[in-house]
């Protein structure tokens, strides 16, 4: 049964892009599937810059799962901050705005 888990968290690793990664986080929070989970936010986490810059709409999804708000929106600002760009006061902007950030 673990082989079968692995697998099925291999194939859903290489089903993840910057446009449906927070999609694909919700699912597996609404599944309480912890290694999909796992599996989505390391994605995030590696690709934080490309989705600020890519698909930060698509965090809309995300009202719906408040829980998920604080580690999505810190992630996304280290990520922003650690790279040096200037765009995370545009990040924090957007969250905030959006009223997903304290």
């Amino acid at each position: 049964a673990s082989e079968l888990y692995a697998h099925c968290v291999e194939q859903f690793m290489e089903g993840l892009v910057v446009g449906n990664v927070v999609a694909r986080l919700v699912q597996a929070h609404d599944s309480g599937l912890a290694g999909l989970q796992e599996a989505a936010m390391d994605y995030f986490k590696a690709n934080a810059l490309a989705f600020q810059r890519e698909s930060l709409a698509t965090v809309d999804v995300l009202q719906e799962r408040p829980e998920l708000w604080p580690v999505m929106t810190k992630t996304l600002v280290q990520a922003v901050a650690s790279a040096g760009e200037v765009a995370l006061s545009h990040a924090q902007t957007t969250f905030y705005a959006a009223g997903v950030a304290d």
